[in-house]
């Protein structure tokens, strides 16, 4: 199950054009977008310097892990590389946090990056030095119109510095501890999605009480829901489970102790003036504010598996900070978030049956099967419609520019996700950005493997002409350019386009954003 996080986190390699220009950063500087997302990195680096300790004892290490950040246009900025790859030259005007930079200018395009970006990344490796592989941090940055967001706060200044502290957190991590398994991926039946409901529900009532006292029948509720959603996975899956909300909890948890932190007070290195889309976290408490609001709408999230790690683990991390202070050793030991809760909770066999009886007084359990049930069975028999759609298949590939077009779509059109795919049985409308339009009839419409939009036409044997094309150049290498194409179930128009045709498939692959 893919969502904001993960659908960035897949989005960091920024595809280009085949324009290249030749490589001389003496003739070349940094735009003003590009050198505010340094300074934003810089103002990371300045408030760990004041709150790491907060987060882990012995966090110390976040300034040895480079970062890549790669644009829209092309433009790849390595910060801090103890040996960067060949392609990469010193850029000499700018130093972040005393660490050096270097730029490679060589897949440069013509597109406009501006201001306000947003920003998604991962680890990754990058090079080698001293016979050891390089873990860098990989940010990507994507403009508003690449993005459907409703919420422009995402593309502010605090959102950019804090998602850089999670991303050095997930270096950090395996200094705590080792681990091998993560991103649970599957398709939650009935008694996953059910307790998974209830275990939210009861994480958000344990941390909004004041007292252990208080919070202990909600963390009881808590451990029986775990064992009742995990009872039918196998011992991988539960182990992918924990791992997830380790991995990702504790990075979320990262994120709201420094938030915590700063409010106290902190020093900045970044003036608001500088950076207009900045406030010095002067909205605090409505950042701090969204966690809680995100663990309530990721609770009752049917289809949602993976988000969940994000905002249950770091829950469960704030419960066990606020009760059980030692916690943190007892994960560098080898326990796991939710053993941890277990551990310390004391659940006897009254406990348990009366449990069961919480679950259907407070927690709604039959109306909760209701809601849980209606949705999976419209999953399960929109998965077997699609299924039952035989024809013309055609492709509409977004992976030259890494645009996931599922980002593009409005929440709340109708859609239902399985494995890889998201499926919209009532359709999409329309995609727009940048110079490329895509308006699509009312007919079902699935998103595969993120960058692949697939439409079945059911009456390809009466549509007999699969597309018409239109353009105003082409050359001997296969691309169209300034392209209208249109089908009997869509109409594309993108500056550069190829096409690719076999028995009854059709793929039209985007090449270029302008």
């Amino acid at each position: 199950m893919l969502k904001l996080r993960l659908i960035v986190l897949l989005m960091i390699v920024i595809g280009f054009t085949t324009t290249t220009y030749s490589q001389n950063s003496r003739n070349f500087h940094l735009t003003e977008p590009a050198m505010i997302e340094l300074k934003r990195l810089g103002e990371a680096y300045y408030i760990l310097d004041q709150f790491a300790k907060d987060v882990w004892k012995g966090w110390d290490d976040y300034m040895n892990y480079p970062f890549l950040f790669t644009f829209q246009n092309g433009l790849r900025i390595l910060v801090g590389h103890p040996a960067p790859p060949a392609e990469f030259v010193p850029y000499t005007e700018v130093k972040v946090h005393g660490l050096s930079l270097y730029i490679d200018t060589t897949n440069l395009n013509n597109y406009v990056v501006r201001q306000p970006l947003l920003c998604g990344g991962g680890i990754l490796t990058l090079g080698s030095f001293n016979n050891k592989s390089v873990t860098i941090v990989d940010i990507s940055f994507i403009s508003p119109a690449s993005f459907h967001q409703d919420n422009p706060d995402s593309f502010n200044g605090e959102t950019t510095i804090i998602t850089f502290i999670h991303e050095l957190m997930h270096c950090h991590q395996p200094i705590i501890r080792e681990y091998r398994y993560g991103n649970l991926m599957i398709d939650p039946d009935m008694n996953f999605a059910l307790f998974s409901d209830i275990e939210g529900q009861a994480l958000l009532q344990a941390y909004e009480q004041n007292t252990l006292n208080e919070s202990l029948p909600f963390l009881k509720d808590f451990c029986v829901a775990r064992s009742l959603k995990l009872k039918d996975l196998s011992s991988s899956e539960k182990i992918s489970n924990a791992c997830d909300e380790f991995c990702e909890g504790v990075a979320v948890y990262s994120e709201f102790t420094i938030l915590a932190s700063v409010k106290k007070g902190f020093k900045s290195s970044l003036s608001a003036d500088i950076d207009q889309n900045y406030t010095c976290f002067a909205a605090i408490d409505s950042l701090l504010n969204k966690y809680t609001d995100q663990l309530k709408s990721s609770t009752g999230n049917t289809l949602e598996v993976h988000e969940k790690a994000y905002w249950y683990g770091c829950f469960e991390a704030l419960i066990l900070d606020r009760y059980f202070p030692s916690w943190k050793s007892d994960i560098e030991n080898g326990a796991w978030l939710d053993q941890l809760i277990r551990k310390n909770v004391d659940i006897s066999i009254k406990d348990s049956l009366l449990t069961m009886h919480r679950f259907r007084d407070i927690y709604h359990l039959d109306s909760l099967k209701n809601k849980h049930n209606a949705i999976i069975s419209a999953r399960d028999s929109t998965y077997k419609m699609f299924q039952k759609r035989k024809g013309r298949i055609y492709t509409i590939d977004f992976t030259p520019i890494s645009q996931f077009p599922g980002s593009l779509v409005d929440k709340s059109v109708k859609n239902y996700v399985l494995g890889w795919t998201y499926m919209y049985p009532e359709g999409i409308n329309k995609l727009k950005f940048d110079d490329i339009s895509i308006s699509f009839n009312k007919v079902p419409v699935e998103i595969d493997y993120l960058y692949l939009v697939n439409i079945v036409d059911i009456d390809s044997i009466t549509n007999k002409d699969p597309y018409k094309l239109e353009y105003e150049s082409f050359d001997n290498n296969g691309f169209f350019y300034n392209v209208t194409i249109t089908t009997p179930l869509f109409s594309l128009k993108a500056p550069k386009v190829s096409i690719s045709e076999s028995n009854d498939r059709v793929r039209f692959t985007i090449h270029s954003r302008v």
